[in-house]
């Protein structure tokens, strides 16, 4: 049966109409079916990849309507016609693109230990706004951002990665002289030497302590955290600690970086602890599983950062085709982790996904049929963090686990990132039960917050 008569012009328009319409404000007429809905100002750009997304499930047409041609009108009519014009794509089991599989090599490794720092100064969705030139409204209701937390004067990359790792290291009850590997990214961070090396003087960490950069911006730690594990799987060392910490408010701030990009970033890091065991089933470790990664290429245009001429950040942005890029991407790297880990997407506990920000999370969630109160809302309260959004986010989903268990059941958590290039990762976590949660949670909360921590034997406030 050819395509066009699977989706007649008819049931084809029908259906259009009742995608768009479930985005538009409600009590506005459906418009005529040659009117731009963009341009009219009937939708936004997230109102348009909402409609594309839900066109592409209706229809499971693989990444419907990615890209838009720039001479096609954003209308009803053009879209029904992208419709019938279209080939369905087979359904996937994994991830589209060159993708690559990571599988554990032997000892497993456990995740033991989890912290978080934020930067200081609380920005609010006006405020970013006005600061922007933005139109009132674009930050607070077109992106669904409240307010995205600012690094103030004393503060940057290293002492926010400082206050996480530290916070780790302690709730994971692990001395400074047991860790052998370091692992650190970060998107913001320029300058040597780099920020590993800087950490590991700053911690006093022991000097047979390898200390490594990793890149991959959102996608950072994900990367981190798999480079960590393989180190500990082919190493003599037992303890890894893996960090990400970003400062985007002054990387991004440039004039020549887009208001509506800049003003979705916060600052802030994270940092894990990861330990070397003897077999997958010890005690009731949360183990860290399988990787899956790829690069999807044909969407490397879609984001570009660089240092023009005089040294500023420049950047290339096309948010509705990344943004397109991104709700698949995401989508099918759950599906990977779903055959990786054995159990399907109804039975995960949180999803520790990248949030670009809150109202593509909302979309995100819509496609991939998962609740929304099983993903952190990092990006509507910090900002989009970067490479430590997914970070923060798996620690947020760590503590409500600990205070929450379900004991019928081993906990189960999956991780997602896309950045740009457009690379993409994916991990899951999966334990026994959570008695060493709750001992983690209760030792983590009699310290007074991580600026104390300086005082312990150990560690450095440099």
């Amino acid at each position: 049966m050819s395509q066009t008569t699977a989706w007649d012009s008819a049931r084809t328009f029908e259906l259009v109409r009742k995608c768009v319409a479930q985005e538009m404000q409600p009590g506005t007429p459906l418009p005529n079916d040659e009117l731009d809905l963009v341009k009219a100002g009937l939708i936004d750009s997230m109102g348009w990849v909402a409609i594309l997304t839900a066109i592409e499930g209706a229809t499971q047409i693989h990444n419907f309507g990615n890209p838009w041609p720039d001479e096609r009108l954003q209308n009803i009519r053009s879209l029904a016609e992208a419709v019938m014009s279209a080939t369905p794509a087979r359904t996937a089991d994994a991830p589209k693109g060159s993708a690559s599989t990571i599988h554990d090599v032997g000892s497993a490794v456990s995740l033991v230990g989890w912290g978080r720092a934020l930067g200081s100064l609380r920005v609010d969705a006006t405020a970013i706004e006005s600061e922007c030139g933005l139109r009132p409204g674009t930050i607070g209701e077109r992106a669904g951002i409240e307010c995205v937390c600012r690094a103030d004067q004393l503060e940057n990359e290293l002492t926010l990665a400082q206050r996480a790792a530290e916070e780790a290291l302690v709730g994971a009850q692990i001395d400074l002289e047991h860790v052998g590997v370091l692992v650190t990214t970060s998107a913001t961070f320029l300058g040597f030497p780099s920020l590993s090396a800087t950490l590991h003087s700053r911690l006093l960490l022991p000097e047979s302590c390898l200390a490594l950069d990793v890149g991959g911006a959102c996608v950072g730690v994900i990367h981190a955290l798999a480079t960590a594990k393989a180190l500990l799987a082919s190493s003599h060392q037992t303890i890894a600690l893996v960090v990400s910490a970003e400062v985007n408010s002054r990387q991004l701030s440039s004039p020549s970086v887009p208001g509506e990009f800049r003003g979705l970033f916060g600052d802030g890091a994270c940092a894990f602890v990861l330990q070397r065991s003897g077999s997958a089933a010890d005690g009731d470790a949360l183990r860290l599983g399988d990787f899956v990664f790829g690069c999807s290429g044909a969407f490397a245009s879609a984001l570009q950062v660089r240092l023009d001429k005089t040294r500023m950040v420049e950047v290339h942005f096309e948010g509705e085709q990344l943004a397109r890029a991104a709700v698949t991407q995401l989508d099918q790297i759950l599906t990977a982790l779903e055959r990786l880990s054995g159990r399907p997407r109804e039975e995960v506990d949180y999803f520790a996904i990248h949030e670009p920000n809150p109202r593509l999370v909302s979309v995100f969630a819509q496609k991939a049929g998962i609740p929304l109160d099983r993903i952190p809302h990092i990006a509507k309260t910090l900002g989009n963090l970067g490479s430590a959004t997914c970070g923060v986010s798996l620690c947020t989903a760590l503590t409500s686990l600990r205070a929450n268990p379900k004991p019928s059941r081993g906990p189960l958590i999956f991780l997602a990132a896309v950045g740009p290039g457009l690379l993409w990762g994916g991990t899951y976590l999966a334990g026994n039960h959570f008695t060493q949660l709750r001992e983690l949670g209760d030792l983590a909360g009699k310290i007074n917050g991580p600026r104390d921590l300086s005082t312990r034997k150990g560690f450095s406030s440099r």
